[in-house]
């Protein structure tokens, strides 16, 4: 994998269509249009593959968010689409899971990596929308009540201000010794036991990515760090971050000290110790686990 698992995508967003006012009324009315439903973060999956129903077999046990959210334009599906050349692909954000024939609901950080490009690229999409789609009723500019254009990506107020979906910059850094043969984890106070990862944390205001990674790893583990280097991003829609892959050097690696707060423990590990599996490691659909990977592969 080149990059990161919820990097992919294998959809045409199609900026200039979905900003016309009945592009969505549009799309509805087409027989290739497909919905992808998502309740939460879940979506139904069967045999590997997203499923993509039709709007009129939408089934009657759907249930719709409230307040309702309008089905909202995700792209259109990439050539290469088997039997799907530029279909139109719309979400649909619903109350609960219902059910689906042959296909089980699964989870964006169950599945994602699992997925191919195209299925990837639509549910992170989806998924991402829907939350600040759910969570933003109203103008953070004036307080007033919003309504959906553009195809559910912008909501306005009366007032005539826009508002726009949301991204917090987060960077998650791969810190090794000098000689490359040792790598820093962490545990989160929020983790089970046993749980350990890479050092990560948001960009503050007027702050560049780079340092970013040297205040976070100083703040989370005492260390001074040099050389940061930029490895890819992914999104990750819990809630709504860009996770911003870094990897450092760090000169004196025994000058550890924990925050003691949100970082409880940070160790030094060797390739071998992380091939025996002497901690547990990040999730497959998570950007450290794709940093990890690189690094125990080289």
């Amino acid at each position: 994998m080149q990059v990161p698992p919820l990097a992919r995508s294998g959809l045409d967003r199609d900026h200039v269509a979905r900003i016309a006012p009945d592009a969505v009324a549009r799309a509805l009315e087409q027989p290739s249009t497909r919905l992808i439903v998502v309740a939460g973060d879940r979506s139904p999956v069967r045999e590997g593959r997203l499923v993509r129903l039709a709007p009129d077999a939408l089934p009657p046990t759907a249930v719709a968010v409230e307040p309702a959210v309008p089905p909202s334009w995700l792209g259109r599906l990439a050539p290469e689409a088997p039997g799907e050349q530029g279909a139109i692909v719309l979400s649909m954000l619903v109350a609960e899971p219902f059910e689906v024939e042959g296909a089980e609901w699964r989870s964006l950080r169950e599945v994602g990596a699992e997925l191919d490009d195209a299925d990837a690229g639509v549910l992170v999409q989806a998924v991402a929308l829907g939350v600040w789609q759910r969570e933003s009723h109203h103008s953070p500019v004036d307080g007033l009540p919003t309504t959906f254009e553009e195809s559910g990506w912008v909501r306005r107020s009366d007032s005539g201000a826009p508002h726009f979906p949301r991204t917090d910059p987060a960077v998650i850094v791969a810190i090794h010794d000098e000689a490359d043969e040792r790598i820093l984890l962490g545990h989160n106070a929020a983790w089970p036991e046993g749980r350990y990862s890479l050092i990560a944390g948001f960009v503050d205001p007027g702050e560049s990515l780079e340092a970013a990674v040297v205040r976070e790893v100083r703040e989370e583990t005492g260390l001074r760090v040099v050389e940061p280097r930029y490895l890819g991003s992914q999104p990750w829609p819990f809630p709504r971050s860009l996770m911003l892959g870094f990897e450092c050097v760090a000169p004196e690696p025994d000058a550890i000290v924990p925050d003691g707060v949100e970082i409880l423990d940070v160790r030094w590990f060797s390739r071998d110790d992380l091939r025996a599996g002497v901690v547990q490691l990040p999730g497959s659909t998570s950007i450290a686990s794709w940093i990890l990977e690189a690094w125990l592969e080289r």
